[in-house]
C-alpha cells in the first residue's frame, strides 16, 4: 500500500532469519498506532471537558503533548516487550524482533527503542521533524533499522510471509 515492494516479496533475510518489514508495513503500523494513542488522549480531554481544539491549541496543549508522549512511551515499551508488536504492529503483520537471534525483546530493549522517538520527539519545535528522522532512516539502511532499532538492538520482520 506505501511501499514499491510487493506484499508477496518477504524481503531480505537477515542473519537471524528474519524477513525485514517492507517500509510501507512499518508505516501503515506506525500510523495506526499515533491514530490510536491520539484518539485516547482527545478522548480523555473530552471526558475532562475540553473540545479537541482546545485540547491542542489552547493551554492544554502542552499537556496534550506530554500526555501522549508518556501514553506512546508505555504502550509501545510494555507491547514490544510482552508479545513483540503493537496494535499498530499487528494490524501490519509485522514484529520486533532481536537483531541477533530473531527472538523476543527483553524490556530494557523495548523500552530504549520506545525512548528515542519520545526524546527526539519531545524537542520544542523542532521535535516532530527529528523524531520522524527516527524512523526515516530505517529507508536508507540494509538492514530497515530506524535509530531507535540501531540503539535497541532490534529489527521489525514481518510476521507472516509466503
Amino acid at each position: 500500500m506505501f511501499s514499491t515492494e510487493s506484499d508477496d516479496d518477504p524481503g531480505p533475510i537477515v542473519p537471524a532469519g528474519v524477513h525485514l518489514a517492507p517500509i510501507g508495513r512499518r508505516a501503515l503500523g506506525l500510523l495506526v498506532d499515533q491514530a490510536l494513542l491520539a484518539g485516547l488522549v482527545i478522548g480523555g480531554f473530552a471526558v475532562l471537558g475540553y473540545t479537541p481544539e482546545e485540547a491542542i491549541t489552547d493551554d492544554p496543549g502542552k499537556w496534550f503533548s506530554v500526555a501522549i508522549t508518556v501514553l506512546a512511551l508505555f504502550y509501545e515499551t510494555l507491547a514490544v516487550w510482552r508479545w513483540g508488536r503493537t496494535f499498530g504492529k499487528l494490524i501490519a503483520r509485522t514484529r520486533v524482533v532481536h537483531v541477533l537471534d530473531g527472538g523476543g525483546v527483553g524490556f530494557s530493549a523495548a523500552l530504549i527503542r520506545a525512548l528515542v522517538p519520545a526524546a527526539f520527539g519531545a524537542i520544542p519545535q523542532i521535535g516532530l521533524f527529528l523524531g520522524l528522522g527516527v524512523y526515516v532512516l530505517a529507508m536508507f539502511d540494509p538492514r530497515r533499522q530506524g535509530l531507535h532499532d540501531k540503539a535497541a538492538g532490534t529489527l521489525v520482520g514481518l510476521t507472516r510471509h509466503p
